[in-house]
């Protein structure tokens, strides 16, 4: 049983890598076949200005994009996972705790004091909105519902924040940090910033995986899990701090991006069951590949571009919804 369960894990993680190889060459192709053409009436001249663009494009943008929509997709599924494991509920996610608002008001502050690279301000600004929504969850009676509701509070001050920031600061960074607070991946991203980006993703992620086991036992009690021997509270802080700084990658390349930490946890778990080492397995690829495809998908089928980050809301506000309806319908049908 035990090796057929890692069999089908390594077939599967090698299925979702290919699946993302696959959709990054196709959306760079897409994209370069949509909006590189020849310009020039010297059909030679013009076919060696075409190649040296479609190599610049690609290697300085096409790619380094499709790498921090991975990056990201990536980042905010792992935290999805595990927020919702922490806290027993299908609803927990960076969005909806506000985190991910957070982090992005602390990082504006950043960037508009003239700060080129922003994931410290951000991981600390979602530490500060993790922390406050746990310290309001707990006073309004510590459950599951009262620290969502708590962390609604959260983004909407954060988000009030930003919106104020950006009347105060100089016009020219206002169109920035509006565009920036859409979400999406239009910015050029240096190669450093997606070496750090990687390397903190990887480290959170390896995290996660060491306490696979602990968030199984945790997601079905944590009574249950101090029994079997888990140290709870400790378990507890070390993953939180993991989510956050998955939380806080994601926007330090591409903003507050929402629901993808709802939704894609969500659809993984019908898939691939409860098995965390599957879940976490599992969210890396597709976090990936769904992010990566929005973000193609936006750019190459609409006559406006669309960020991302709007893609997202529409699919992930009506699924938010569904999901809590049958949540509430779930608990009427078991009292």
């Amino acid at each position: 049983m035990s090796r057929t369960r890692h069999a089908a894990s390594a077939s599967a993680s090698r299925v979702l890598l290919a699946l993302i190889l696959g959709i990054v060459l196709l959306g760079g192709a897409l994209v370069l076949a949509a909006r590189v053409g020849p310009t020039s009436l010297d059909f030679q001249k013009a076919l060696e200005d075409q190649a040296s663009t479609d190599h610049a494009k690609l290697f300085e943008l096409r790619l380094p994009r499709a790498a921090a929509a991975a990056l990201t997709g990536a980042a905010l599924t792992l935290a999805g996972v595990v927020f919702q494991a922490l806290f027993r509920n299908p609803l927990a996610s960076p969005y909806v705790l506000g985190v991910s608002s957070g982090g992005a008001f602390v990082a504006v502050l950043a960037f508009s004091a003239g700060a080129a690279f922003v994931e410290p301000f951000a991981f600390l600004g979602a530490l500060l909105a993790l922390l406050l929504a746990l310290l309001i969850g707990r006073a309004a009676g510590g459950t599951s519902d009262a620290l969502l509701l708590a962390g609604v509070v959260i983004n909407a001050l954060f988000s009030a924040a930003i919106l104020l920031v950006n009347v105060l600061v100089e016009p020219r960074n206002q169109e920035r940090i509006l565009r920036w607070m859409v979400g999406g991946f239009e910015q050029r991203y240096e190669a450093l910033e997606l070496m750090v980006a990687a390397v903190s993703v990887l480290l959170a992620a390896g995290l996660h995986f060491f306490r696979a086991r602990e968030l199984d036992l945790l997601s079905l009690g944590e009574g249950l899990a101090a029994e079997a021997g888990v140290d709870v509270q400790r378990v507890r802080r070390e993953q939180l701090v993991a989510g956050t700084l998955l939380a806080a990658t994601a926007v330090a390349l591409a903003g507050p991006i929402g629901f993808v930490g709802l939704l894609v946890p969500h659809l993984l778990r019908g898939v691939v069951g409860p098995d965390h080492r599957l879940l976490l397995a599992a969210g890396i690829g597709a976090g990936a590949a769904f992010l990566v495809s929005v973000d193609v998908a936006a750019q190459v089928t609409l006559a406006v571009p669309l960020p991302a980050g709007v893609v997202t809301a529409l699919l992930g506000g009506p699924l938010f919804l569904l999901v809590f309806v049958q949540r509430r319908a779930r608990r009427g049908l078991d009292a």
